[in-house]
């Protein structure tokens, strides 16, 4: 699983499972990024003390649904539209997984369903066969 943060042109922050989309003809460069369980990710506003300081690894966080009218869990998005994609804490990551693991029905699980283990000791995305011209990988 590759979960990373994605600051789109929009500004939207969407934290989600990622992988790039290459061609079997240029399979180093990406086309597209595939984004699995994309969730809008918000910093809560928090009321601070004069002196208080809020730790950045253990923010108030909000999760929405980033496209709530899709009937698919993965999202294709163009390259275009990626300002950056980074990692976060481990403690949001660890939250993004439960969100996950709940809406899909499995308890708090640490891995996506469907990924399997990729050739670079990363994870191939779902469905990703030998048919397809478009590929996903981590």
């Amino acid at each position: 699983m590759s979960v990373r943060i994605v600051r789109m042109r929009n500004g939207e922050d969407v934290i989600a499972d990622l992988y790039e989309v290459t061609t079997k003809e240029e399979p180093e460069k990406p086309i597209a990024f595939q984004l699995r369980n994309p969730y809008n990710v918000y910093v809560m506003e928090q009321e601070l003390e004069e002196d208080d300081i809020q730790k950045v690894s253990d923010p108030e966080i909000s999760f929405r649904p980033w496209a709530p009218l899709s009937s698919k869990d993965t999202i294709m998005l163009k390259l275009d539209e990626v300002v950056t994609a980074y990692e976060t804490y481990e403690e949001i990551i660890k939250k993004y997984n439960e969100l996950v693991g709940a809406t899909n029905g499995r308890g708090d699980s640490t891995d996506t369903a469907g990924s399997t283990p990729g050739t670079d000791g990363g994870l191939d995305a779902p469905g990703a066969d030998q048919d397809n011209p478009v590929e996903a990988t981590t």
